[in-house]
Protein backbone atom coordinates (compact mmCIF):
# COMPACT_ATOMS: atom_id res chain seq x y z
CA UNK A 1 0.00 0.00 0.00
CA UNK A 2 1.32 3.40 -1.15
CA UNK A 3 2.14 6.29 1.79
CA UNK A 4 -0.45 8.90 0.63
CA UNK A 5 -3.37 5.40 0.98
CA UNK A 6 -2.46 4.82 4.45
CA UNK A 7 -3.40 8.61 5.30
CA UNK A 8 -6.53 7.63 3.69
CA UNK A 9 -6.00 9.44 0.44
CA UNK A 10 -7.97 7.83 -2.87
CA UNK A 11 -6.95 8.70 -6.03
CA UNK A 12 -9.48 6.98 -7.37
CA UNK A 13 -12.19 8.88 -5.55
CA UNK A 14 -14.45 11.49 -7.86
CA UNK A 15 -15.16 13.56 -4.85
CA UNK A 16 -14.10 16.73 -5.84
CA UNK A 17 -13.51 17.71 -2.44
CA UNK A 18 -10.87 15.05 -1.74
CA UNK A 19 -8.65 17.06 -3.80
CA UNK A 20 -8.73 20.24 -1.76
CA UNK A 21 -8.19 17.99 1.56
CA UNK A 22 -4.93 16.67 -0.53
CA UNK A 23 -3.91 19.94 -1.19
CA UNK A 24 -3.88 21.28 2.43
CA UNK A 25 -2.60 17.86 3.33
CA UNK A 26 0.61 18.44 0.60
CA UNK A 27 1.46 22.09 1.99
CA UNK A 28 1.72 21.75 5.76
CA UNK A 29 4.00 18.60 5.03
CA UNK A 30 6.24 21.34 2.65
CA UNK A 31 6.40 23.03 5.80
CA UNK A 32 7.75 20.30 8.09
CA UNK A 33 10.02 19.32 5.11
CA UNK A 34 11.37 23.08 5.30
CA UNK A 35 11.83 22.90 8.52
CA UNK A 36 13.68 19.86 8.56
CA UNK A 37 15.83 21.38 5.84
CA UNK A 38 16.59 24.64 7.62
CA UNK A 39 17.55 22.63 10.91
CA UNK A 40 20.12 21.22 8.80
CA UNK A 41 21.84 23.91 7.56
CA UNK A 42 21.95 25.18 11.00
CA UNK A 43 22.92 22.76 12.94
CA UNK A 44 24.53 19.56 11.20
CA UNK A 45 25.92 20.82 8.07
CA UNK A 46 27.35 23.63 9.91
CA UNK A 47 30.65 25.85 8.87
CA UNK A 48 33.46 26.09 10.79
CA UNK A 49 32.84 28.16 13.48
CA UNK A 50 31.78 26.92 16.77
CA UNK A 51 27.36 26.87 17.24
CA UNK A 52 27.03 29.28 20.27
CA UNK A 53 24.03 30.63 21.93
CA UNK A 54 24.42 33.61 20.43
CA UNK A 55 25.52 32.55 16.88
CA UNK A 56 22.60 30.18 17.22
CA UNK A 57 20.12 33.59 17.89
CA UNK A 58 21.60 35.36 14.63
CA UNK A 59 21.32 33.05 12.48
CA UNK A 60 17.27 31.94 13.76
CA UNK A 61 16.83 35.61 13.33
CA UNK A 62 18.53 35.97 9.98
CA UNK A 63 17.16 33.01 8.48
CA UNK A 64 13.62 32.74 9.64
CA UNK A 65 12.10 34.60 5.92
CA UNK A 66 14.39 33.10 4.03
CA UNK A 67 12.80 31.26 0.68
CA UNK A 68 13.49 27.12 0.32
CA UNK A 69 15.91 27.67 -2.46
CA UNK A 70 18.08 29.67 0.06
CA UNK A 71 18.59 26.84 2.48
CA UNK A 72 18.96 23.68 -0.88
CA UNK A 73 21.90 26.27 -1.93
CA UNK A 74 23.67 26.15 1.18
CA UNK A 75 23.25 22.06 1.52
CA UNK A 76 25.21 22.51 -1.44
CA UNK A 77 27.82 24.97 -0.01
CA UNK A 78 28.25 23.00 2.61
CA UNK A 79 28.18 19.25 1.03
CA UNK A 80 28.91 17.20 -2.01
CA UNK A 81 25.74 15.76 -2.83
CA UNK A 82 25.56 12.68 -4.90
CA UNK A 83 23.80 13.46 -8.26
CA UNK A 84 20.44 11.73 -7.50
CA UNK A 85 20.09 13.81 -4.25
CA UNK A 86 20.97 16.60 -6.24
CA UNK A 87 18.51 15.94 -8.64
CA UNK A 88 15.89 15.31 -5.94
CA UNK A 89 15.97 18.64 -4.36
CA UNK A 90 16.06 20.49 -7.75
CA UNK A 91 12.86 18.84 -8.90
CA UNK A 92 11.30 19.06 -5.46
CA UNK A 93 12.05 22.78 -5.47
CA UNK A 94 10.56 23.17 -8.72
CA UNK A 95 7.71 21.45 -8.27
CA UNK A 96 7.01 22.74 -4.61
CA UNK A 97 7.48 26.41 -6.38
CA UNK A 98 4.83 26.10 -8.75
CA UNK A 99 2.53 24.42 -6.59
CA UNK A 100 3.06 27.54 -3.86
CA UNK A 101 2.97 30.49 -6.56
CA UNK A 102 2.13 29.45 -9.83
CA UNK A 103 -0.61 25.79 -9.67
CA UNK A 104 -2.26 27.84 -12.30
CA UNK A 105 0.54 27.43 -14.60
CA UNK A 106 0.48 23.58 -14.69
CA UNK A 107 -0.46 21.90 -17.45
CA UNK A 108 -4.19 20.61 -17.33
CA UNK A 109 -4.23 21.97 -12.98
CA UNK A 110 -8.26 22.64 -13.26
CA UNK A 111 -9.90 22.17 -10.24
CA UNK A 112 -13.24 22.89 -11.82
CA UNK A 113 -13.44 19.66 -14.25
CA UNK A 114 -12.61 16.11 -13.43
CA UNK A 115 -10.04 15.73 -16.06
CA UNK A 116 -8.16 18.85 -14.34
CA UNK A 117 -8.15 17.12 -11.24
CA UNK A 118 -6.85 14.41 -11.91
CA UNK A 119 -3.82 16.26 -12.87
CA UNK A 120 -3.91 18.24 -9.53
CA UNK A 121 -3.65 14.87 -7.74
CA UNK A 122 -0.94 13.73 -9.81
CA UNK A 123 1.16 16.53 -8.84
CA UNK A 124 0.26 16.79 -5.91
CA UNK A 125 0.63 13.54 -5.07
CA UNK A 126 4.27 13.41 -6.98
CA UNK A 127 5.29 16.38 -4.92
CA UNK A 128 4.05 14.68 -1.15
CA UNK A 129 6.07 11.42 -2.60
CA UNK A 130 9.23 13.80 -3.22
CA UNK A 131 8.82 15.87 0.07
CA UNK A 132 8.88 12.33 1.73
CA UNK A 133 11.87 11.12 0.49
CA UNK A 134 13.55 13.98 0.99
CA UNK A 135 12.02 14.30 4.67
CA UNK A 136 13.44 10.88 5.43
CA UNK A 137 16.89 11.60 3.85
CA UNK A 138 17.31 14.64 6.12
CA UNK A 139 16.05 12.81 9.14
CA UNK A 140 18.91 9.76 8.41
CA UNK A 141 21.27 12.51 8.24
CA UNK A 142 20.20 13.97 11.51
CA UNK A 143 19.86 10.66 13.13
CA UNK A 144 24.11 10.09 11.92
CA UNK A 145 24.83 13.48 13.04
CA UNK A 146 23.30 12.84 16.92
CA UNK A 147 25.11 8.99 17.17
CA UNK A 148 28.35 11.18 16.03
CA UNK A 149 27.47 14.55 18.57
CA UNK A 150 26.02 12.63 21.35
CA UNK A 151 23.06 15.17 21.24
CA UNK A 152 19.34 13.23 21.77
CA UNK A 153 16.21 14.97 22.28
CA UNK A 154 16.08 15.69 26.01
CA UNK A 155 12.52 13.12 25.93
CA UNK A 156 11.54 10.56 24.23
CA UNK A 157 9.41 11.58 21.12
CA UNK A 158 7.54 8.69 19.93
CA UNK A 159 8.86 8.50 16.82
CA UNK A 160 11.88 6.09 17.68
CA UNK A 161 10.77 3.14 15.73
CA UNK A 162 9.76 5.34 12.47
CA UNK A 163 13.39 6.73 12.65
CA UNK A 164 14.37 3.69 13.11
CA UNK A 165 13.03 2.42 10.05
CA UNK A 166 14.14 5.42 8.16
CA UNK A 167 17.71 4.48 9.29
CA UNK A 168 17.89 1.22 7.95
CA UNK A 169 16.38 2.34 4.77
CA UNK A 170 18.58 5.50 4.02
CA UNK A 171 21.56 5.49 7.10
CA UNK A 172 23.86 3.27 5.24
CA UNK A 173 23.73 5.98 2.14
CA UNK A 174 24.06 9.26 3.78
CA UNK A 175 27.91 9.16 3.64
CA UNK A 176 27.49 8.56 -0.26
CA UNK A 177 24.72 10.85 -0.25
CA UNK A 178 26.01 13.40 1.68
CA UNK A 179 30.31 14.09 0.94
CA UNK A 180 31.74 17.20 3.06
CA UNK A 181 33.82 19.75 1.70
CA UNK A 182 36.32 20.13 3.75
Amino acid sequence: MSDIRRLGFNMASTNSEDIYSLIGFALTYIQSVEKSISFVTTYVLQDDDPLTIEKLNSIEAKERKKALGYFINKVKERAILAPPLENLLAGYLKNRNDFIHSHDQIPGWDLHTEEGRNVAKKFTVNLWRQAHKINEIFAALVTRWQEQTGIYPPHSHGGEEYLKEIDEKYGAFIDVLFTSKS
